[in-house]
């Protein structure tokens, strides 16, 4: 969350203003203007807006409110014994959501662990799955999974999965 800090100096306009706080891309943009007096722009966090007209307005200072604390963890969750046609059946629905979690900064990666290497023509020996998530806890990886196709139709073995934090030393996209 963001907050801009307003310090009056010397007050020489008699007419409303906006403080606008405008985010592009990484920068955040503070914006004041009044009518018929143009705008003032600055980019620079506690910068002085300065003279207007001739005459100084104000200070501007920004402080940045304290996010929660987000990591990155790694979810190991295997599949139940009698899982495969479950886990066939959903799996589209299963990677719509995985697209929207990867598309909202939720899921690093994920992917599926197998008993041995794929063979050609048959099905794969699914395992289970591996998910990096962030998020503020574990606890919250958990809530953010328990939505997954895959939990809603019985699939995961929760009583079996491990969550652990994760820093990754290397990551390279997928071969």
């Amino acid at each position: 969350m963001f907050r801009s800090v307003v310090t009056w100096s010397k007050l020489s306009i008699r007419q409303p203003f906006v403080l606008s706080d405008i985010k592009s891309g990484n920068r955040r943009y503070h914006s004041i203007s009044a009518p018929n007096q143009g705008a003032l722009t600055t980019r620079n966090k506690g910068a002085n807006i300065g003279n207007f007209a001739g005459r100084r307005l104000f200070s501007l200072t920004s402080t940045t409110m304290s996010e929660p604390q987000k990591y990155e963890y790694v979810a190991v969750i295997p599949d139940k014994v009698d899982a495969l046609e479950r886990r066939v059946a959903v799996r589209a629905t299963h990677l719509e959501n995985v697209k929207r979690m990867f598309d909202a900064g939720i899921m690093v990666s994920g992917g599926v662990y197998l008993d041995g290497p794929v063979v050609e023509g048959s099905t794969p020996s699914f395992k289970g799955s591996v998910v990096n998530i962030i998020a503020e806890s574990t606890e919250q990886v958990k809530e953010i999974l328990s939505k997954d196709p895959y939990t809603l139709n019985d699939v995961w073995d929760w009583e079996k999965a491990q969550i652990f934090n994760f820093i990754c030393a290397v990551r390279k996209g997928k071969p």
